[in-house]
């Protein structure tokens, strides 16, 4: 359930705003968690403006799955704001929105949002063994240049990660980064996660800033608008100083005034013994932003220094050989759920087979227990048809879970927590322009176009089932439906064509129930749609229908839907959509699929609008 229920009080949140220039309340979206779903514990400590907690998570026993794999309590760490600062309580929730869009095995898992009386409430993952500049210090002695490297490289995938995502974490330091695996006694070694940067650097004072010298960028001392990528990378220069001083605070002993001086005078921190390390802060440290190295340059650079240096790299223990794409079922862990339709749900899982909160985040699909063989044959189906496609617009085919001697089947896929186009859009209007969603539609067709040449029909194309990875790539999802042509065949005939989405289908589908590859042309023309409407629900496609057709149920949808199609009645151009592109729109609903455009034609096509704009 995703929740945009914020409590705001006084001036300062609506200063907030004004300032960060940010988010506004209906593009923030987080799960809900409610209260009598987690128990408050032992007090960890304070933050900024925070009270920390242990705590622990209770998830319902699936009913439908008595022995299914989720547990009844998980332990979490509860970030709770303190109830003086409720009117920034929209920054809090920020930070948490940021959170419920990144999954990276680097970073911490953000379990969801609890509003409970007059506490808001951050609910994360428990990392066992804290932050890392305390164990730092407290094992200083057993700390290795190979073990250093380790962390400062799994630190940089997760900035790197984040930075391909455009987002900015905005508070990186060794208090910030949480250690979930020692690495000190064996030759595993560390395994670190990058926690949430609490509240967000845009609401605090000027003081609290110059506090956090040198942590923070020096553009961002008073300038909340030069929050970016490049002061990330400042912040990361820092935690490597601190991560070679084994959790060192630096300039701790310096007062506001000498510290604020410091970055007058552009001064620099005494670099450490090691060399390689010395020369990445110094360039990640550079007074101006735009000199910083990118992250994927930062992990080009940190693996040739391995290259080139094998004695800062741990030795890596001999592993049993195992078919990545086979999920054991006793490793998966049910985080909660992501969807579920009438036969069949998807769960968020963590595939742990080490059993200490390092393995990946994982979309697992199964069948519900009651349903008929059909519906189990039909995601074998599915498996085997996603097993065979590889593109870069398709969701990742990651392996199948087996259960009852091979009985019973899951289908294991990458996890994309942005969610669906449907979820993204109404949530990033201000951050999408018409640039951006004519990038989406070239990706969608060339994801289609990929999905034909193999010769399969989608038969369920619809914004609900293109997923975002990151703000500049999406990827066609759910094959459910998904039927293969014969070679010697033009079209696939559906014989008991369930719960069809058919304000997406073509007539001949209707009519008919035949799907040509054009068929799915004339559901990209729908999908198009929806994406220049943003998904918003006043202009879904089943909305614009209803208006021309009148209220309806049943078969007689289907018949007076086929109706108002074949006078040529067809969806409105969308505001703000060009002639052109709704020019290429009609294209895809032309009655005769013969006639339609192709996937390749339209490819061409909006490529060539990209490059006139």
């Amino acid at each position: 359930e995703t929740s945009n229920l914020l409590v705001m009080t006084k001036d300062r949140a609506q200063g907030y705003l004004e300032a960060a220039n940010s988010y506004t309340l209906s593009q923030l979206s987080f799960h809900r968690i409610l209260k009598e779903e987690i128990k408050q514990e032992a007090h960890l400590g304070t933050g900024t403006r925070t009270n920390i907690f242990e705590g622990t998570l209770n998830y319902k026993e699936d009913e439908d799955n008595e022995e299914f794999y989720s547990a009844k309590e998980v332990k979490v760490v509860l970030k709770v704001l303190d109830p003086r600062y409720r009117d920034i309580s929209l920054a809090f929730f920020e930070t948490a929105s940021m959170m419920k869009q990144v999954c990276h095995k680097h970073i911490v898992l953000l379990h969801g949002v609890c509003v409970k009386d007059l506490e808001n409430i951050i609910v994360e993952e428990y990392v066992q063994f804290g932050p890392l500049d305390l164990f730092m210090r407290r094992k200083s002695e057993f700390l290795t240049t190979p073990w250093k490297f380790q962390v400062a490289k799994q630190l940089a995938s997760a900035l790197s990660y984040l930075e391909d995502k455009n987002l900015v974490h905005g508070n990186v330091c060794t208090k910030n980064i949480l250690l979930a695996r020692q690495g000190i006694d064996n030759e595993v070694g560390p395994f670190i996660k990058l926690s949430d940067q609490g509240i967000p650097v845009t609401v605090l004072s000027r003081e609290e800033c110059v506090e956090r010298i040198p942590r923070i960028a020096p553009e961002c001392i008073g300038e909340y608008k030069n929050l970016s990528i490049a002061a990330d990378k400042w912040s990361f220069g820092t935690a490597l100083w601190e991560i070679c001083y084994n959790g060192e605070i630096p300039l701790k002993d310096k007062t506001l005034a000498e510290k604020e001086m410091f970055y007058v005078g552009h001064f620099i921190l005494a670099p450490p013994s090691c060399e390689e390390l010395a020369d990445l802060i110094k360039r990640c440290m550079n007074y101006d932003p735009h000199q910083r190295p990118f992250f994927r340059a930062i992990m080009r650079d940190i693996t040739r220094l391995e290259e080139q240096n094998p004695d800062i790299v741990l030795e890596s223990t001999p592993f049993t050989e195992v078919d990545p794409t086979r999920f054991e079922k006793r490793f998966l862990r049910r985080i909660r759920d992501l969807g579920e339709g009438h036969f069949g749900k998807v769960e968020l899982c963590r595939y742990d087979p080490a059993g200490d909160n390092t393995g990946e985040m994982v979309a697992v699909k199964s069948i519900k227990p009651d349903s008929s063989d059909e519906h189990k044959a039909d995601l074998r189906r599915e498996i085997e048809i996603l097993r065979s496609l590889y593109h870069e617009n398709i969701v990742k085919y990651k392996g199948i879970c087996t259960e009852e001697g091979g009985r019973g089947i899951k289908l294991i896929m990458e996890y994309l927590p942005s969610g669906s186009l449907k979820e993204y859009l109404p949530r990033n209007k201000l951050r999408i322009d018409s640039k951006k969603q004519l990038q989406y539609a070239v990706q969608i067709c060339e994801g289609m176009n990929y999905l034909g040449s193999r010769q399969y029909v989608h038969r369920d194309l619809a914004a609900r089932n293109v997923l975002v990875e990151n703000e500049n790539k999406v990827k066609i999802g759910d094959f459910g439906l998904t039927k293969t042509i014969q070679t010697n065949k033009e079209y696939y005939a559906v014989k008991d064509d369930r719960d069809s989405p058919v304000f997406w289908y073509a007539p001949e589908c209707l009519l008919h129930c035949k799907f040509y590859i054009a068929s799915d042309v004339w559901s990209f023309g729908v999908t198009l749609y929806e994406l220049l409407t943003y998904c918003e629900s006043d202009y879904s496609p089943m909305s614009m229908f209803l208006k021309m057709i009148g209220p309806t149920h049943g078969q007689m949808t289907v018949t007076r839907l086929v109706r108002v199609l074949e006078e040529g009645k067809r969806l409105p151009r969308p505001p703000n959509c060009s002639e052109e592109v709704y020019r290429l729109m009609l294209k895809c609903w032309e009655p005769e699929p013969n006639n339609r455009t192709t996937f390749q034609d339209l490819t061409k096509e909006f490529k060539s609008l990209l490059n006139m704009e």
